[in-house]
């Protein structure tokens, strides 16, 4: 297949089953790789969704500049769209965000302010706030990922279906990480249509039990947000809390063990797909799904020095 540009070539990412870090007595757990997109997310989808609907409802016209509240991942798929598109594109994210994924918005010619971290995301100074005034300020379109309904549309038009088609239709559980909602809320909609019964499950990395500064966590890109992006029927049945520390380890066995380079966020996913995974026993299959690619954490969860100075 030749491809008129990279945005054709996001989705149809690869379902893996994972073999050495799964336990025995556990369920089968299959891991969807989205760090095969040209922006090595799962944001991708949603960024492209985002511009589209954007581009035709005359939101965005040639030249356009966008801004977006981002961790990272999204900024990076707004930042590939937008590279194709023609529009600027200005992130504006946490100032702890990882130097890597700087510098992966940098190559793709985003530009990048930073906001404080010792604020709420939505006050004037945190990455939130920032971003609304700062688009408001430019005249700019801000996609906002947090309340745009094309965000999980773009899962349950594809992610889901994807899943199902590669299962040959065979599922019991499906677990995500809380972000945004449009992953867990697109996806959990349309498997909850076509499979009776499914198991829904949000994985969330442990305040209590983690080594962030300030309380926080150490995974990136994981908020504690269970809104559903303007979907009432998407909520998960319930979520699991990962240990940061949990997470990490298993971010670390992934690559070392299944040769699969992924972010922390993968970590806490297959920390409670296997959870889950235990609980339905064998001869059950649990899909999770992996957001990013290892290769924006390569100076934080893979530096050993980084890690021992986190006490992990």
């Amino acid at each position: 297949m030749i491809h008129e540009d990279v945005l054709s070539a996001i989705g149809r990412t690869p379902l893996v089953r994972l073999r050495r870090v799964v336990p025995d007595g556990c369920a089968e757990v299959l891991a969807k790789l989205e760090f095969y997109g040209p922006g090595g997310s799962i944001k991708d989808r949603a960024a492209l969704a985002m511009v589209v609907d954007a581009e035709r409802r005359g939101r965005i016209e040639s030249g356009a500049t966008i801004v977006e509240a981002s961790a990272g991942n999204t900024g990076i798929g707004l930042a590939v769209v937008c590279a194709v598109r023609g529009y600027r594109c200005i992130i504006v994210m946490p100032a702890t965000t990882s130097r890597d994924k700087q510098s992966v918005l940098r190559a793709f010619g985003a530009e990048i302010v930073h906001a404080r971290t010792d604020v709420p995301p939505d006050h004037p100074d945190g990455y939130i706030g920032r971003a609304q005034s700062l688009a408001e300020e430019l005249g700019a379109y801000s996609p906002d990922q947090f309340e745009n309904p094309a965000n999980p549309s773009a899962h349950y038009a594809a992610t889901g279906p994807e899943i199902l088609v590669d299962c040959d239709q065979r599922l019991d559980a499906f677990v995500a990480c809380v972000g945004s909602g449009g992953t867990l809320g697109g996806t959990a909609r349309y498997l909850r249509e076509n499979v009776p019964g499914v198991r829904v499950v949000g994985a969330m990395p442990e305040p209590s039990g983690c080594a962030g500064e300030r309380g926080g966590t150490l995974v990136e890109g994981i908020i504690e947000d269970l809104g559903d992006c303007v979907q009432p029927d998407a909520t998960p049945d319930e979520v699991v809390m990962v240990r940061d520390r949990d997470a990490v380890a298993m971010t670390l066995r992934l690559a070392r063990e299944e040769a699969i380079l992924v972010g922390g966020s993968a970590g806490v996913a297959v920390c409670a797909a296997l959870r889950v995974g235990l609980e339905l026993g064998p001869g059950k299959r649990v899909v999770t799904v992996m957001p990013d690619t290892g290769r924006n954490y390569l100076s934080t969860y893979f530096d050993s020095a980084w890690r021992q100075a986190r006490g992990i």
